[in-house]
């Protein structure tokens, strides 16, 4: 299990390189890239050899990137911008290929009203037509693809959405080819909806669930801080990832937790974060030695 991050905060605050740096320093052992930083890619583009480059340089401080993220949202109601959608998706997992990635999250197609009469089937139907329609590339670029479980919202309430239900995820899952599509379950989001995290990871196994986006909230905000920084009772999480012998990476998606700090800070702001992934690290290894 690697102690991961998403790599696109810190690079845009330092610039690529000193970002590996700082993040090789801080203790994190994987990199998550954020192809979901659009503007900001857009304005400051990268070429086949710079994500090489940037592989390679990471490599040498002894980073992988284990993960990325795809942009979102992945698809609109107007099916110009839809089909924009789709090639975005399909360019980063291109260019993820580039880094060496081995798995991508993709946010499912959530642009109905999921509360809707009848919206949780359509969308059902439109997300396998859509992740079908990735597989061909999956299988070109040699990158998986991890499903998440989103949320909504209804007037200032979050509400659930798609795969936003464990029995739903599985079935999202389920539909799919197992050798190109995975479930990242991401512990805020789950929270958000009041549902069991616990829970919610026994029900998914070892089997389907191969990714994580760590992060803590408040219940009210999809704040992505730091775990111990919101309500999400973690202890039960470690203890639920242990008991289904979870084989995946420890990667978190808590850039909320400096966002707004000087770069100055952000050097601190990582090895704390690298300290607590740590520390919750050793937490699911003490409990794997309970559940063996």
């Amino acid at each position: 299990m690697l102690l991961s991050t998403p790599f696109g905060s810190s690079m845009k605050c330092l610039g690529w390189k000193k970002a590996i740096d700082a993040l090789s320093a801080a203790g994190f052992e994987a990199l998550d890239f954020s192809f979901y930083m659009t503007k900001y890619l857009h304005a400051n583009p990268l070429s086949k050899d710079d994500f090489l480059n940037i592989r390679a340089y990471a490599a040498e401080k002894g980073l992988v990137f284990n993960q990325a993220h795809a942009p979102f949202p992945t698809s609109d109601a107007d099916p110009v911008k839809n089909q924009q959608c789709f090639e975005e998706v399909v360019k980063s997992i291109r260019e993820a290929s580039y880094l060496g990635v081995p798995i991508i999250v993709v946010h499912p197609m959530q642009h109905l009203t999921y509360l809707g009469e009848g919206n949780p089937e359509r969308l059902f139907e439109m997300n396998m037509e859509f992740y079908n329609a990735l597989k061909p590339y999956c299988e070109e670029y040699n990158v998986k693809i991890a499903l998440e479980n989103m949320w909504q919202h209804r007037g200032k309430k979050i509400m659930h959405s798609v795969c936003s239900r464990p029995e739903e995820f599985n079935r999202y899952l389920d539909s799919l080819d197992r050798e190109w599509f995975v479930g990242c379950l991401d512990v805020g989001h789950a929270f958000l909806v009041c549902e069991d995290v616990d829970g919610f990871i026994e029900k998914m196994g070892t089997d389907r669930l191969k990714a994580l986006h760590v992060h803590d909230v408040d219940g009210i905000v999809d704040s992505h801080t730091l775990p111990y920084y919101g309500n999400v009772e973690w202890d039960r999480v470690m203890k639920a990832l242990a008991k289904i012998g979870y084989t995946g990476d420890f990667t978190f998606e808590a850039d909320g937790f400096f966002a707004g700090n000087p770069d100055e800070l952000l050097p601190s702001a990582l090895r704390h974060m690298a300290e607590t992934g740590k520390y919750l690290m050793r937490k699911i290894e003490a409990y794997q030695k309970e559940y063996r």
